[in-house]
């Protein structure tokens, strides 16, 4: 094999062939990488914001009793949080924003794995109402809010509370738009004594953001819907951009589809590294078949040779993905505008299938087109080999 890459001109087209395809494989896994990076992180903004599953009432603002308590344990959850939710404007500086207020008790926290213990009448803001409004922690917030039935419905009611936290849940959305105050506080200012308009609960399994485990939550709230009727739905966390998670997985299989034209490309390179060798070294090949050396043995070099190169090919555009990780997260070139995207940056995310996948189907392209070429080869006469060696 050392015969084919003796000189400096074989040696260059040979590297140039190995980086070309290595970068042809990494740039479909950080295409995959970038897919999947998007509906992770965006599902784990939305659990951030809501916990599993989210109760709701068809008739508006309900008392979570004990009875539905012990139902709902019943069911397996372990851990859910009544809380109030209404849309209200955040004033600051003369500037208003429309909001929606989470009044929340000391468990919602543990649900969502957020720290959002505040001491009283203090809130926590999303960091984009923070970053566009230049809210910083220690300055006052101005809530109003309507007053509903009562006799001034037509008045609204302003409220101060301390910004004690700047939350940030990974979703622009989220962070452009919620509050959270303590639910006591928000149940006296709209005089709602004890009535809720929502219950957040996590499911009985291990929080992790894998297909198997969302099926499951979906299971699991269809059976909580049965369990107490028309009265009350459930929705899973990713509901409201369910639309958005569908349509990215369906992109993510055509891209990498098209993407295979990418490959394909690369391989004709292989294919004119194999061209070139055999012409150059047409009278070295000859010395061999007349020597004795079969075909069937020439063919077998030459497909070790594509294995090595793909193998090679492979660790490179783990590098390349690296690399392009690198870039995503730490050059401001690369920064996205969060109210396009939903979020500022995204990380890679290739799983271990993936890599099987796009690694296979390379193989599987650069094997079948390889096939033709040294299948004309071998039937390459020694008569014809003969001339080329006195030309």
């Amino acid at each position: 094999m050392m015969l084919f890459l003796d000189n400096a001109t074989s040696r260059k087209f040979l590297i140039g062939v190995w980086v070309g395809l290595a970068f042809s494989i990494a740039v479909i896994l950080s295409t995959i990488g970038i897919m999947n990076g998007f509906e992770r992180a965006l599902r784990s903004g939305l659990k951030k914001s809501s916990g599993d599953i989210s109760m709701q009432s068809s008739a508006g603002f309900f008392e979570l009793n004990n009875k539905m308590k012990a139902q709902i344990k019943s069911s397996g959850v372990k851990q859910f949080s009544g809380l109030v939710q209404v849309e209200s404007f955040l004033i600051f500086n003369d500037e208003s924003r429309g909001v929606l207020v989470k009044g929340i008790d000391k468990n919602y926290g543990d649900i969502v794995n957020l720290n959002l213990k505040l001491p009283p009448m203090s809130s926590a803001i999303g960091s984009e109402i923070a970053r566009i409004h230049h809210i910083e922690v220690g300055d006052e917030i101005v809530l109003a809010f309507g007053r509903g039935g009562s006799e001034y419905k037509n008045m609204p009611t302003l409220n101060r509370f301390k910004v004690e936290k700047i939350i940030s849940h990974g979703v622009f959305q989220k962070d452009s738009r919620l509050v959270y105050v303590n639910l006591n506080e928000i149940q006296e200012i709209l005089g709602l004594h004890n009535r809720l308009n929502m219950v957040a609960m996590n499911v009985p399994f291990p929080a992790k953001l894998v297909d198997d485990n969302l099926k499951i939550i979906e299971k699991f709230a269809d059976k909580l819907e049965f369990n107490f009727g028309n009265q009350f739905y459930f929705k899973p966390y990713w509901r409201e951009f369910s639309s958005l998670i569908d349509a990215v997985r369906a992109e993510k299989v055509l891209i990498s589809l098209i993407l295979q034209l990418i490959v394909v490309i690369s391989i004709f390179n292989v294919l004119a590294f194999i061209y070139f060798i055999n012409e150059k070294k047409s009278k070295e090949l000859f010395l061999f078949k007349a020597l004795g050396l079969s075909k069937n043995s020439m063919s077998k070099l030459w497909t070790m040779l594509i294995i090595l190169l793909w193998f090679f090919s492979t660790i490179l555009a783990v590098v390349f993905v690296q690399l392009f990780r690198y870039l995503l997260t730490h050059l401001s070139l690369f920064e996205l505008p969060p109210e396009v995207y939903h979020m500022p940056r995204i990380d890679l995310y290739i799983s271990w299938g993936d890599y099987a996948f796009v690694f296979a189907l390379a193989f599987l392209w650069i094997i079948l087109i390889t096939y033709y070429l040294l299948r004309n080869l071998k039937n390459k006469s020694l008569l014809e080999g003969l001339r080329q060696e006195f030309v």
